[in-house]
């Protein structure tokens, strides 16, 4: 929950964030319009991060959706703190929760950070138990056709968060299904279901894969009738 009133505390002399009870909140910071312009820009509601998210260059969008990806991501947010750093504004690019361990990332060409701005935001995170990293752009965009794949599915993941559909009915059934088989294509989970059942289903199918409660392999092709599925044991 965002602070009332927020203010600016100085550590280590370097560095400066708004502060609640003592812990850093993370809160997605507004791009201006002047930004969202002189950039490569992206907007994607999403499921980890239940709002609009906003990108400031394509890894970071294609980075997202591997979070999304990812079970042991449960939540994470762009842009995450308005800070000033030996003088310097900056806003790393994306704070996230991993396995229960706090990871704040910046995501740069080659992983290269300036030392300035790097050691003391290491040292600044360390204090409240979170790790500060560099991601290399490079390293994000090798696993882009992995991440384009999920993005069908996030989207419409989104969607159906956002209108409150339940499928828990489905998800059982479904669940059920694949544990009865060691493997199962899709288009055999989806057999024999009624036409206005047909949605709920899908979604229900959507829900275990983005939970991980079921697996597919994404990497090189995306989710359809012919995906072959199995429960995670």
């Amino acid at each position: 929950m965002a602070p009332s009133h927020p203010r600016p505390m100085p550590l280590l002399g370097h560095v400066h964030v708004r502060f609640c009870q003592d812990q850093p909140i993370p809160t997605q910071q507004p791009t201006s319009l002047k930004l969202t312009r002189s950039t490569d820009y992206y907007e994607q509601c999403c499921v980890k991060f239940p709002e609009r998210a906003c990108f400031h260059c394509y890894a970071e969008f294609i980075h997202a959706l591997l979070l999304e990806a990812d079970g042991e991501v449960s939540y994470f947010v762009p842009q995450p703190f308005a800070m000033r750093v030996n003088r310097r504004r900056y806003i790393p690019d994306v704070y996230l929760v991993r396995g229960g361990r706090i990871e704040v990332l910046e995501l740069k060409p080659r992983g290269e950070m300036d030392p300035q701005l790097e050691v003391p935001l290491r040292a600044f995170f360390e204090q409240y138990g979170m790790s500060f990293r560099v991601l290399a752009n490079e390293t994000v965009l090798e696993r882009e056709t992995l991440a384009l794949n999920w993005l069908g599915v996030i989207q419409v993941l989104a969607q159906a968060n956002y209108q409150g559909i339940d499928t828990a009915r489905e998800e059982a059934s479904l669940l059920w299904a694949a544990q009865s088989a060691e493997t199962v294509a899709v288009a055999d989970l989806l057999a024999d279901t009624a036409r206005e059942d047909g949605f709920f289903r899908e979604l229900a199918l959507y829900r275990l894969l983005h939970r991980h409660a079921l697996a597919c392999d994404l990497s090189e092709a995306p989710l359809d009738y012919g995906t072959v599925v199995s429960a995670w044991h």
